[in-house]
């Protein structure tokens, strides 16, 4: 119908973050760089895991929560592609990256001056495994955090630690924090559902859940969406294992 107007029921409480096992330690790694004495030692932190256990949420959400700067790499990203984009994120954020200008010199240049200006400055770099791929840009990010007093978060595949170990010591040696997330535990689990579920879910249900979905957050969200969409559509106030294992195969 012409002009008809039609409502999307939202389902989960999906700009929630569970207190989960590996929000709690990155959490506390990430204070511990923060809080650290600048002027004794660099900022540098490699948080790293596989896919899907929720890294780049983590440091998203972190990174906007708190008003700290995020950027993500791109496979095909040069060292003055990077610098440019440091300095939008620090200083130019109205502008594009293309409509910033200057030698790769000054760019550098430019982005320490605002750091020295702002040495509380956090900087999220998210699928930092791109960059083990080009040395300059990974000197680059090491020389800003050598040279300012801001601190510096990588965040990168299950490898990343041995692959910057193999790469450079020295830079590893500048690390003054490692988180590995791994995969989820039941207890994660059950807490995601009790942050972000609008419905119950009994025991059984989150046992299952928590074998299916081999420690992602992704399946797990996925699972706990769908059993949330059942429980609206039945005026259910909480789900049991036995209303639903006939059809879990279409979940």
């Amino acid at each position: 119908m012409a002009g008809a107007v039609y409502k999307i029921e939202e389902y989960m409480k999906t700009n929630q973050m569970a207190e989960i096992e590996n929000v709690r330690r990155a959490n506390s790694i990430l204070r511990t760089l923060i809080e650290r004495t600048k002027s004794e030692s660099v900022g540098i932190g490699l948080f790293y895991g596989r896919p899907g256990i929720g890294k780049t949420r983590w440091a998203l959400k972190t990174a906007l929560d708190n008003g700290f700067l995020y950027l993500r790499l791109i496979e095909n990203m040069t060292v003055k592609d990077f610098l440019k984009e440091l300095l939008r994120k620090l200083k130019f954020k109205h502008l594009s990256a293309d409509m910033i200008e200057g030698t790769q010199n000054l760019l550098y240049e430019n982005i320490l001056d605002y750091l020295h200006s702002k040495p509380e400055t956090v900087i999220f770099i998210d699928e930092i495994d791109y960059a083990f791929h080009k040395p300059r840009i990974l000197a680059s990010i090491r020389d800003i955090a050598d040279q300012s007093l801001c601190t510096v978060v990588l965040v990168g595949m299950e490898n990343a630690k041995s692959q910057l170990t193999k790469l450079d010591a020295h830079y590893f040696d500048r690390c003054n924090g490692f988180c590995k997330f791994q995969p989820l535990t039941k207890s994660d689990v059950g807490m995601i559902a009790e942050s972000i579920c609008e419905v119950g879910l009994d025991a059984e249900l989150i046992e299952f859940i928590y074998k299916k979905s081999n420690g992602t957050i992704r399946v797990i969200n996925k699972y706990i969406e769908n059993l949330e969409r059942f429980a609206k559509k039945r005026g259910l106030n909480i789900v049991k294992y036995d209303d639903v294992k006939a059809i879990f195969q279409e979940l």
